[in-house]
């Protein structure tokens, strides 16, 4: 019985033929740069909140003067190093202003309930007026 089950199989199989289309190696060099695409714009994306912008930019700063040293040894060396703190200041720069534009958009959470931080909150000044109102009302 095995052997007629196996035959039957072949035969069917035999007139499926080929099934499905087979991909190119363009196609899938095409479809893994795609993929590898979509993970460094991601990275660069994410890039901002792994980093500190003060740690990134006490980094170029170090960078920078480690060129102004430099140049007295290696002068071409230390011109792509200091363009490369220059960079790395100017992007710790951006970076300090995405993180401050991405706070005043977090949803704030107190034990796991949301909790509303634009209710008005009487400032120093406005309850001491208050309570100023209040003793010459007698309350």
């Amino acid at each position: 019985m095995a052997t007629e089950f196996e035959r039957q199989l072949e035969e069917l199989l035999k007139s499926l033929g080929d099934i499905g289309p087979k991909e190119t190696a363009w196609q899938r060099f095409r479809r893994g740069a795609a993929r590898r695409w979509s993970a460094f714009q991601s990275w660069v994306r994410n890039l901002p909140r792994a980093v500190p912008a003060d740690q990134l930019m006490l980094a170029a700063i170090i960078v920078i003067i480690a060129a102004f040293f430099l140049r007295f040894v290696l002068p071409s060396a230390a011109r792509f190093i200091g363009l490369a703190g220059l960079v790395l200041f100017i992007a710790a720069f951006v970076f300090s202003f995405n993180q401050l534009m991405r706070r005043s958009h977090t949803e704030r959470r107190w034990r796991g309930q949301p909790v509303d931080t634009r209710s008005y909150q009487p400032s120093l000044l406005d309850r001491l007026v208050l309570w100023l109102r209040r003793k010459r009302r007698g309350y």
